[in-house]
């Protein structure tokens, strides 16, 4: 990994740490993102239902083209219905994403629990995302990547073509990481209008 992409994971790092401002956090997000970057993502995406409308379950067809890849992962820790309500926030970020084509994709995975897919549903129906959305209802990502931390701050990825974390953390959230999101980007892919 070059110089570029540690001094942005620890600049991610530090960003958390602000965030936290507790020094026993601060060393567990140190080791959940060590331990994160330990080895690439698998992403089974054709274990998943993609979700594009509330009736729109369709085969997965993965793109190779794949420069980077963003992932945005929801387990059942968290609300998902209640994040789907703000999906929107993601908005100005994939339409600035759009102007890499396939080169750069969105993928943002819910796992919500079973007592709550019918409210994880008619909040799909109500609030529908602008990108197509993958339910993993049998939790394969977290079987496949035992490295992802519980520490839902930390599900969020910025990923290479291989898979390997560039980036952790949530760009429409901080700022700074923001600003390191489209550093790497615009390195690896140049900078587009």
């Amino acid at each position: 990994m070059n110089r570029f992409y540690l001094v942005a994971i620890s600049i991610s790092f530090v960003c958390f740490a602000v965030l936290i401002g507790c020094n026993g956090q601060v060393a567990s997000f140190q080791e959940d993102i060590a331990i994160l970057q330990s080895r690439p993502l698998y992403l089974p995406l054709d274990s998943m239902s993609k979700m594009e409308t509330i009736s729109a379950d369709s085969v997965i067809h993965i793109r190779h083209i794949e420069e980077m890849k963003l992932v945005v992962y929801t387990d059942t820790a968290d609300c998902s219905s209640c994040v789907l309500r703000k999906m929107y926030k993601w908005n100005g970020l994939l339409k600035k994403m759009e102007a890499y084509g396939e080169l750069f994709q969105s993928y943002f995975i819910f796992r919500p629990l079973p007592k709550d897919m019918g409210v994880f549903y008619m909040s799909l129906k109500h609030f529908t995302p602008s990108c197509p959305v993958f339910l993993d209802s049998l939790g394969v990502l977290e079987r496949a990547n035992p490295q992802i931390p519980s520490n839902s701050d930390l599900h969020t990825f910025l990923l290479d073509k291989d898979n390997n974390v560039m980036l952790v953390g949530n760009p429409v959230w901080n700022d700074k990481v923001k600003e390191l999101f489209w550093q790497i980007v615009e390195e690896k892919l140049g900078k587009r209008e």
